[in-house]
């Protein structure tokens, strides 16, 4: 059966995951678009539905979470500029404050989801498998998820307060990212440690620069004020990593 009111139960459900609240209270976010939905399939994530354009020709996957719809409606559906035909909403995943497996990284109230998205597709590039996140924008949002470049199917969010996450990290060597910090370059790498990135206009907040051991910079000319969080992360998160990486 192929749906063709924009009013259908079904798509009206699907238009709510636009609004961050409506994402919280039923746990699904949409996802769009060929690349997208095949690394999620080969990142086990758990589908709810697939939503295919009647004259959509191209890839398909888990035929039994498909459901046609009209070229009109999926066009009410989609957030592209040139939509490929093809979106899927997914269940959340389980984003409770555990511990982490390895190097971890810790945004402290980052508000741009492009941002966001970005640091998620670097850190799991990088190997940071755990993501801490107080006070942050949704990563679940559609800026954010299509920033991260399938990077949100690979890695593992953990959101609380500063108090449940400061719990599970323990001893673990926090360092901070701050202008007035040591030379990344020239620092003393420990074992273990959790790279803490902070707001894109004020930094790191005084509650969780308290929690860090070391502070750290990136060094610049004099005529560069500074780099974006998305930027920072990335040099920050790889020169910390370097050991590994020379391994690879």
């Amino acid at each position: 059966m192929v749906i063709t009111s924009r009013n259908n139960p079904f798509i009206k459900r699907i238009l709510s995951l636009r609004e961050k609240k409506y994402r919280r209270e039923y746990g699904e976010y949409i996802i769009e678009g060929v690349k997208q939905i095949r690394e999620a399939v080969n990142g086990g994530c758990d589908f709810v539905s697939i939503v295919c354009s009647e004259n959509y020709k191209g890839e398909h996957f888990l035929s039994e979470k498909e459901q046609l719809v009209s070229e009109s409606v999926f066009e009410k559906l989609s957030e592209e500029s040139a939509p490929q035909g093809i979106l899927a909403v997914l269940k959340m995943p389980d984003c409770s404050v555990k511990a982490p497996s390895g190097n971890a990284l810790l945004l402290d109230t980052l508000s741009d989801p492009g941002n966001l998205g970005t640091i998620i597709r670097t850190a799991n590039a990088a190997g940071y498998t755990d993501i801490y996140l107080r006070n942050c924008t949704d990563p679940f949002s559609s800026k954010s998820v299509r920033a991260s470049m399938s990077g949100i199917f690979f890695v593992r969010l953990h959101s609380g307060s500063l108090g449940e996450i400061s719990e599970v990290l323990g001893d673990i060597p926090k360092i901070c990212a701050d202008m007035n910090g040591e030379n990344v370059f020239r620092f003393q790498v420990p074992q273990r440690f959790c790279l803490v990135i902070g707001n894109e206009a004020n930094g790191v907040s005084d509650e969780v620069r308290s929690l860090c051991r070391y502070t750290v910079r990136i060094p610049m000319r004099e005529s560069c004020e500074s780099l974006n969080a998305g930027i920072s992360a990335a040099v920050l998160m790889y020169q910390l990593g370097a050991e590994k990486f020379r391994k690879l």
